[in-house]
């Protein structure tokens, strides 16, 4: 099974850190997005949130690249909670 670490998923290719940075830019604004549509009654351990925040952490700290159907998940939160 390959692995999602940046090492394993480029192999021979470049990676194109401008590119993966404006991502999780745009990760971080989603994680802001969800805040400001639950409010103050939103748990620290919200699901959603946690799963963003998880994987903007992964990237800053591991080096950790998107799986397509992370990248799909993301779309479809960003839907609910972004797109206004």
């Amino acid at each position: 099974m390959k692995g999602t670490r940046l090492k394993d998923v480029l192999g021979n290719k470049v990676f194109n850190k401008e590119k993966w940075d404006m991502l999780f830019g745009k990760f971080k604004k989603l994680a802001t997005a969800i805040e400001m549509f639950k409010g103050s009654s939103m748990s620290i351990d919200d699901i959603e949130y946690r799963w963003v925040n998880d994987r903007i952490e992964y990237y800053e700290g591991e080096e950790r690249l998107l799986t397509k159907s992370e990248m799909e998940h993301a779309n479809e939160l960003w839907n609910k909670y972004g797109g206004r």
